[in-house]
C-alpha cells in the first residue's frame, strides 16, 4: 500500500468513524447550534461566547461531510444554518460577532473575518443543501460589506468601528469565500471582490516574496509588528492563488509561480523538526517556534496541490501528535517549541482546517 493510500485509509476512518460522529453528537446543542469547544473527555464546554465564525465553519464542515458521502452531515448542517440565520443576522445586512449559550447576541460587532466565513458557509449550503436562502443572503451580505466596510486605501475595514493594525487574514478568507461562490454559482460581484483581494495580495501583502500580516491604515507594514510572517499563511495563500489561477482570475502575470514560490518558502523556512512553526521574520528566523494544528493542515493541503510527497509524512506526524487524543476524534490544537501543550480542550474551529485538508486528500488521485 502506498503512503498516500495508507493516509487516505487513516483519514477516512478518523473523519467518518470518530471525529464527525463525536462532534455531531456532543458538539451540537438541542437547538442545532454548535459549541465552541469539547474537553478532552468529549464533553461540551458551556458558558463561552459562541462566535459566528465557528457556527459558519461547522456548517461548512458538515456540508462537506455530506458531499463526501457522510449522510448524517446534511441534517446537522441544515439545523446549524437555520439557527445561524435566525440568531446572527443584523438589520443592516451584516452579521454579529457572537451569541451566548441561549442564542442571545453578546457582541454585535461586524468583523470581516466572521463575515468571510458566513459567506463561505452560505456557499456550502447552496452547493450541498440546495438551500434557496443561501445565494440571496450572500449577495446581501457582500453588498453590505461593500457599502459599509469599504476602506479608503483599498480592501475593507477589518471591523466596525475600524481598528489597527490592519490585517491580511480577513481579506484572504474573503477571497476563499468568493472562490467558493464562483465555483458553485458565479456572479460578477463575487468575481470583483475576489479580484480586489488578489490585487491586495500582489500589491500590498506580498513583500519580497513573503506575505506580511499587519499593516498601517494605508497598507504599509506596521512599525511594531509588520515584520511578522506566518508560514501557515504562506501555504494558505499558495493554495488560494492556485485556485484563483484555475478559476481564471489571474491578478497579473505569474500567479501560479507566486503560489508555488510561497509553498516552497514555507517549507524551506517554516518547517522545523517536521512541523510548520507559528511565526518567523521575513528572513526566516523563528519568532514563535511553537505550532498550531491549522498550519499543519494548510501545509498538507498545499503540498497535495503541488504534488509534494512530503504531505504523507506531515499527515503521519499530525496523527502522531495533534490527533493522538485519549478520546478519538478530538485534537490538541497548540504546542510550544519544546513539544509541550497546555491545551485543556479541543476548539471546534480547527475542524474546518482538518476538513479542508482531508477532503483534498480523499479526492486526491495519487
Amino acid at each position: 500500500m502506498s503512503a498516500f493510500a495508507a493516509a487516505k485509509t487513516k483519514v477516512s476512518n478518523w473523519l467518518f468513524h470518530q471525529a464527525l460522529p463525536l462532534w455531531a453528537e456532543q458538539g451540537v446543542d438541542g437547538q442545532g447550534r454548535f459549541f465552541e469547544q469539547l474537553d478532552f473527555e468529549g464533553r461540551a464546554r458551556t458558558g463561552l461566547r459562541r462566535r459566528t465564525r465557528v457556527q459558519a465553519r461547522q456548517i461548512y464542515v458538515f456540508c462537506e461531510a455530506a458531499a463526501l458521502g457522510w449522510a448524517p452531515g446534511r441534517a446537522v448542517a441544515q439545523a446549524g444554518l437555520n439557527r445561524m440565520i435566525a440568531a446572527c443576522r443584523r438589520d443592516d445586512g451584516l452579521w454579529v460577532a457572537a451569541t451566548d449559550d441561549a442564542g442571545a447576541v453578546v457582541d454585535e460587532t461586524p468583523d470581516l473575518y466572521d463575515l468571510a466565513f458566513v459567506l463561505f458557509a452560505l456557499a456550502a449550503a447552496h452547493r450541498v443543501l440546495c438551500d434557496d436562502r443561501a445565494r440571496p443572503l450572500a449577495l446581501e451580505t457582500l453588498g453590505a460589506i461593500n457599502r459599509l466596510m469599504a476602506a479608503p486605501h483599498g480592501g475593507w475595514h477589518e471591523a466596525l468601528p475600524p481598528s489597527l493594525p490592519r490585517r491580511q487574514n480577513p481579506h484572504m478568507h474573503l477571497l476563499e469565500a468568493m472562490l467558493a461562490w464562483q465555483a458553485t454559482a458565479p456572479d460578477p460581484v463575487f468575481e470583483t471582490a475576489a479580484r480586489m483581494s488578489l490585487d491586495l495580495c500582489r500589491d500590498r501583502f506580498l513583500i519580497d516574496g513573503a506575505i506580511r500580516e499587519y499593516f498601517t491604515e494605508d497598507w504599509r507594514p506596521d512599525p511594531a509588528v509588520g515584520h511578522i510572517v506566518e508560514p501557515g499563511h504562506f501555504e494558505e495563500w499558495a493554495w488560494l492563488l492556485r485556485q484563483a489561477e484555475i478559476a481564471g482570475l489571474d491578478a497579473g502575470p505569474g500567479l501560479d509561480q507566486t503560489a508555488e514560490a510561497l509553498h516552497r518558502r514555507a517549507v524551506a523556512q517554516g518547517l522545523k523538526a517536521g512541523f510548520m512553526i507559528r511565526e518567523m521574520d521575513a528572513d526566516g528566523a523563528p519568532i514563535h517556534a511553537g505550532r498550531r494544528l491549522w498550519a499543519q493542515t494548510e501545509a498538507v493541503r498545499t503540498a497535495l496541490t503541488f504534488g509534494d510527497a512530503a504531505a504523507a509524512d506531515l499527515i503521519e506526524a499530525t496523527f502522531a501528535t495533534h490527533l493522538a487524543t485519549a478520546v478519538p476524534g478530538l485534537w490538541i490544537d497548540s504546542y510550544e517549541a519544546d513539544g509541550t501543550s497546555s491545551d485543556k480542550a479541543a476548539p471546534a474551529s480547527s475542524l474546518y482546517h482538518l476538513m479542508t485538508a482531508f477532503s483534498e486528500l480523499l479526492r486526491h488521485d495519487a
